[in-house]
């Protein structure tokens, strides 16, 4: 996967610096960015392999929101969804199959609470 570009969009610093630098270690480029807003002049700017996006940042869903506008304008971005809502809220948000994953604009979703490991595993399988 060396040379592949990965953008982070979060609004927790801390959560895109540690997973930037893991990921920076394994071999890929990587950006960050911390609001919804930022994301697609990131892309502009960037041109990703691709987008990992935290679902609640500005608003409570920002990344649904974003991943739908990049999807619309890019479709063949690959986009991994990252969000604390089931542990926040104790509901399960995550799409039980492909055309619910697909309604959410996403190729694959995971719990913030996923390992830097397991957010590359996921990386290395979707641009592979």
């Amino acid at each position: 996967m060396a040379g592949k570009h990965v953008l982070i969009v979060d609004d927790d610093t801390a959560f895109v610096k540690l997973y930037s630098l893991f990921l920076k270690n394994s071999g890929l480029e990587v950006s960050g960015v911390y609001s919804a807003g930022e994301a697609l002049g990131a892309i502009e700017e960037f041109s990703p392999d691709l987008v990992v996006l935290d679902v609640m940042m500005e608003h409570f869903d920002s990344g649904f929101t974003a991943s739908k506008f990049i999807k619309e304008k890019y479709p063949d971005m690959p986009i991994i969804l990252m969000t604390a809502i089931g542990e926040e809220t104790g509901m399960d948000f995550k799409p039980k199959d492909d055309s619910e994953r697909e309604l959410m604009h996403a190729d694959a979703f995971l719990d913030k609470e996923a390992s830097p490991e397991e957010l590359l595993r996921k990386i290395n399988e979707i641009l592979s």
